[in-house]
């Protein structure tokens, strides 16, 4: 049986306490995103702090401008069952001042699709300055009350992966031209020849948009690069030759040895699985770290491809 099909949740439950805590109602504190390592070879033992509801951030790296930021919903350290009919807002202040200063605030999406107990609540906040913010997650879950709960976030001036309008960098990757056999190019059991036609500088150069994934299918601890290789395929089946699709294992075979591809330096990505939209210029259109869901991508798609 395919790694992509067990359920990891375990490795869920790590990858979201790991990012950070969130505290109580009347102050900021646990700094939500602090650094640690996502990659398929590392373990956490963290748990949270209590066995109430715990909102948690799967989002690694935060940045000045505009965010993708994927929260987590735990309960005794296991996901809610019922993510999907909870309602989630979110509530950005700067913490520059004497006191707390509230800038702005959205409506969280929740995201599940091919996740099952991975899916996530997604926010799109536009940081304006580098430092410490406070977030406020409000939770309605169905037939209960309110809850709300706090935490800090770093914001960085800039971040280590290609941001929304840099040049994506030029990678030369391995394609189904350059290797007999497609297994030592992709940790995916059944793979999908069609992601393996381009490398990485071929498809930006090409004058057409692109869907560039780095995911290990067969190795990753998080349980969702597998499901986010079968939504890149989807999107392939939607849009045909609209864009190029490129998928990069993130690992160098034998990927027993868990030995990085050169690729995951040059692109500066510290975690993975990592989603990147390239514009028809080459330009970063779009990034998305960790689990992502064909509903979330099609309309980024569509805009992508006209």
């Amino acid at each position: 049986m395919p790694i992509r099909k067990l359920g990891m949740i375990c490795a869920l439950v790590a990858l979201l306490v790991a990012c950070g805590q969130p505290t109580n109602n009347d102050s900021f504190g646990a700094t939500a995103n602090t650094p640690h390592d996502h990659s398929a070879g590392a373990t956490h033992t963290t748990t949270t702090q209590d066995g109430g509801l715990q909102p948690v951030l799967a989002t690694s790296e935060v940045i000045v401008g505009p965010n993708r930021l994927a929260l987590g919903l735990l309960e005794n350290n296991v996901p809610i069952p019922d993510a999907a009919a909870t309602k989630v807002r979110v509530r950005y202040y700067k913490l520059t001042g004497s006191e707390p200063e509230l800038v702005g605030e959205e409506e969280a999406r929740y995201y599940g699709e091919g996740l099952g107990p991975r899916g996530t609540f997604i926010v799109k906040p536009t940081f304006d300055v580098a430092g410490t913010w406070g977030v406020e997650i409000e939770t309605q879950r169905p037939n209960q009350a309110v809850t709300s709960k706090r935490m800090e976030l770093e914001v960085a001036p800039q971040g280590s992966a290609p941001t929304i309008g840099a040049p994506a960098p030029k990678t030369k990757t391995p394609t189904a031209n350059d290797v007999e056999d497609l297994l030592t190019i992709t940790s995916d059991t059944a793979p999908d020849t069609r992601l393996y036609q381009l490398s990485i500088d071929q498809a930006v150069n090409s004058g057409k948009p692109s869907l560039i994934l780095f995911a290990t299918p067969g190795f990753c601890q998080t349980a969702v690069c597998g499901p986010g290789v079968d939504v890149l395929s989807r999107l392939v089946d939607t849009y045909g030759d609209k864009f190029n699709p490129v998928h990069v294992e993130i690992y160098q075979y034998p990927f027993e040895k868990l030995q990085q591809v050169q690729a995951m330096q040059e692109w500066g990505l510290k975690t993975e699985p990592w989603l990147f939209l390239v514009d028809k210029s080459g330009n970063i259109a779009g990034r998305f770290e960790g689990g992502i869901t064909f509903e979330e991508l099609a309309p980024e798609v569509q805009k992508l491809v006209g």
